[in-house]
């Protein structure tokens, strides 16, 4: 039984020197009468305690850029919310920016980019870091790029009809009912303000190109930790050169190797901790 229990703690430990991080970054579990209505409204959140808030001065620019935040010019704000039973992880955004870019529907406008691992598996998942680099291309693409971990690049505010570009070909998993979002906004392009992003997504430890019926979600648990990062691509008037690129993570190649993401701990009920 002892030998048992040191494999358990070294399992743990190896698990958490590979997602090293300074903070224990918590996500608040929501009593199923009580999840968030996806309407851009932030009423849902009030009860969350600031120790769940993660800001932009958890973040670093690491472009090279800025060599720390300017909340007059950007300031972040975001909640995680999951709940038991549930394969959903919640998201409430919300951002200050002196200067919008979205009109244009290219990737050159102002995102906030999304990774989850929900088993913790680690290790990379986009093409260009395919292990075996002469694996062929669309095997790469369709058997690899986001199969067991996935990338959001989240519109902010939307292209059109468009709120989001999931990166790999499992286009499926930003459409309900594995996604849903709403915004809210009245700035223009060029302008300053407030953005306020409510969404959820649902991570799968393997999402397939063919679709959800050959696809395996993430089992969501109390106390169990996921792989969870994010970064800010911030434009402002120049849209050939962007603004600053934030992120959460110590390792900018975050957005392709899950290795890099922090763990986020999936919160026992407030009750629960009382």
């Amino acid at each position: 039984m002892k030998k048992l229990y040191l494999t358990f703690a070294c399992c743990l430990f190896l698990t958490a020197t590979l997602y090293s991080q300074s903070r224990e970054y918590k996500i608040w579990q929501f009593p199923k009468d009580q999840l968030p209505v996806i309407d851009g409204n932030t009423d849902d959140w009030k009860n969350i305690p600031e120790s769940y808030i993660i800001t932009i001065d958890d973040m670093k620019e690491d472009e090279g850029k800025h060599a720390r935040p300017n909340t007059s010019t950007l300031d972040i704000s975001v909640k995680v919310g999951w709940c038991a039973g549930l394969n959903r992880l919640y998201f409430l955004y919300e951002a200050y920016d002196n200067y919008w870019r979205f009109s244009k529907n290219t990737l050159s406008t102002d995102i906030f980019e999304v990774v989850v691992d929900g088993d913790c598996s680690g290790g990379p998942f986009i093409d260009r870091f395919h292990p075996d680099p002469k694996a062929d291309v669309w095997e790469r693409w369709f058997n690899f790029h986001g199969c067991h971990a996935q990338n959001y690049h989240i519109f902010t505010p939307p292209h059109k009809e468009d709120w989001c570009m999931l990166w790999g070909p499992q286009v499926w998993l930003k459409e309900k009912p594995y996604a849903d979002y709403a915004y809210n906004y009245s700035f223009k392009e060029g302008e300053s303000g407030k953005l306020i992003l409510e969404f959820y997504i649902s991570p799968f430890d393997h999402a397939d190109a063919a679709g959800p019926e050959k696809s395996i979600p993430s089992i969501l648990q109390e106390n169990y930790y996921i792989g969870l990062s994010w970064a800010v691509i911030d434009y402002d008037a120049d849209q050939e050169d962007k603004d600053g690129f934030w992120n959460l993570s110590d390792e900018h190649t975050m957005y392709g190797n899950a290795s890099y993401l922090h763990q986020m701990r999936l919160m026992p009920l407030q009750s629960k901790l009382e």
